[in-house]
């Protein structure tokens, strides 16, 4: 049974998190006013980003320091991973994001999401945002704090599971990325559930992250008519490829579930 108590710091988490891109978003508008003429794209650019680093990191600060539901010790801790069976975890990952991405395919990014990617992946604070920073704090937020603490508080890891993937579709807010981050959030919390911390999944996260920045940065707009289909034959041939990837990836997290036992918290 989900109860208030196993079910809040999903809640509590994504106010904090919706509440800190709002500050940020008052933050951008107030200073885009006070140094107009002044404010170019380049630097309107690097401000963004910079402020979308700070309220991610402000978001974590208030779930560690305020709510208490980020655990560093454990949630960073490398030694507590068995790497051997992990990289089967990494791998089973890797393959149903790729598989995930041909179910994606044909739904597209809005303009001013496009827009913005395409801004960030052209600038230094822009690609650290992207690349680094966003991946961890989403992380140390949709798995440590709300994941792990659901199952501190005795959540079926199943349920904990699903309502962070959820909720880490839903911060989004938009359609493409929201249903690519639905499937790809429970692939995480699997990896997260068995080794007890963010590092595998933020690697992962990193390098999805990073493969996008490359593709936004390499084909600029014309990045929107770029299709996973296309690039493998389209029709049968590639959706062949989409089920091969996709039978992989359960069958390397099923061995994954399998062999790697859930981690103490």
């Amino acid at each position: 049974m989900i109860t208030w108590h196993r079910l809040s710091p999903a809640i509590l988490t994504l106010l904090v998190f919706l509440l800190a891109q709002g500050v940020g978003t008052i933050l951008l508008l107030i200073t885009g006013l006070l140094t107009l003429p002044d404010f170019n794209i380049s630097l309107g650019n690097s401000l963004f980003s910079i402020i979308l680093m700070a309220v991610d990191i402000l978001a974590v600060l208030c779930c560690y320091f305020s709510l208490r539901y980020i655990r560093f010790e454990t949630a960073l801790n490398v030694t507590l991973i068995r790497w051997r069976p992990a990289m089967l975890g990494i791998a089973g990952g890797l393959f149903g994001a790729l598989s995930i991405s041909f179910l994606t395919d044909n739904v597209e990014l809005p303009d001013v999401m496009l827009q913005m990617s395409l801004a960030m992946s052209h600038s230094f604070w822009g690609l650290l945002t992207l690349v680094i920073v966003g991946p961890v704090t989403e992380e140390l937020l949709f798995r440590e704090a709300i994941m792990g603490e659901m199952l501190r508080r005795g959540a079926n890891p199943w349920v904990a599971i699903i309502v962070s993937a959820l909720a880490f579709s839903t911060m989004h807010l938009n359609l493409a990325q929201g249903l690519y981050a639905l499937p790809i959030g429970i692939l995480f919390g699997i990896i997260y559930y068995k080794t007890g911390n963010i590092v595998l999944t933020s690697l992962l996260h990193i390098l999805n992250n990073g493969i996008v920045a490359i593709q936004l940065h390499t084909f600029g707009e014309d990045i929107a008519d770029i299709s996973c289909v296309e690039w493998f034959g389209g029709g049968i041939k590639a959706y062949s490829v989409m089920v091969l990837l996709g039978v992989l990836c359960i069958a390397l997290m099923k061995r994954f579930w399998d062999c790697y036992l859930p981690c103490e918290r």
